[in-house]
């Protein structure tokens, strides 16, 4: 599939679809079938715990909810996160539930929030690595629960943010269980590059 290869069962056959800015289609067997994209701009799937964090999207609502009525004037975006930790016991009296309490600054307004990891997140184990120095995201359920199993490939170098785009594939699969997961899992991990001639 594009510049890809992966090695499935004999039960499994390849169906092309039309897409407008990618190439997506199917990869069906008996029991299941993957989607897949490939493209510049194909999903990276779901974030672990720490890029969910760094990326700072939950701080909007964690301002609106816990700071605004102090300190209307803070801005999310402009608002700085020193360092953050598991949240405790005592930690619930402030925001219960929690997962993570961060202790912020906006200009010289120094206050904590939550961080509420979200529940899709906390079910998915993600693991980021290389192969033939390709960029390779895992993405599967944690033991005893459904949800994504999923793969992510593209060359190191590409960035959306950058003027050099390079197109990557994503494949995956929702709700198996037991067994399933597995094969699911063993298959989406012989996604490679194809070799060069």
């Amino acid at each position: 599939m594009g510049k890809y290869l992966i090695d499935v069962p004999d039960d499994f056959n390849l169906k092309f679809e039309k897409g407008i800015d990618s190439q997506p289609g199917e990869i069906n067997g008996k029991i299941f079938g993957f989607g897949y994209d490939y493209g510049a701009y194909s999903d990276t799937l779901i974030m672990s715990q720490n890029e969910y964090i760094n990326k700072g999207w939950w701080k909007d609502r964690a301002i609106m909810v816990y700071v605004y009525s102090k300190n209307p004037s803070v801005n999310w975006v402009k608002t700085k996160v020193i360092n953050y930790k598991p949240s405790t016991r005592q930690d619930s009296a402030f925001a219960g539930g929690c997962d993570f309490v961060a202790n912020c600054s906006y200009e010289a307004f120094h206050f904590k929030l939550p961080i509420f990891i979200l529940g899709e997140i906390k079910d998915h184990i993600v693991k980021i690595d290389s192969v033939q120095h390709y960029y390779r995201r895992l993405v599967y359920p944690r033991k005893g629960k459904k949800g994504l199993i999923g793969v992510y490939m593209r060359k190191r170098e590409s960035d959306i943010t950058t003027d050099t785009l390079y197109s990557a594939m994503v494949i995956d699969v929702k709700n198996l269980v037991g067994k399933q997961q597995d094969l699911a899992l063993e298959i989406l991990t012989t996604l490679r590059p194809k070799p060069k001639n």
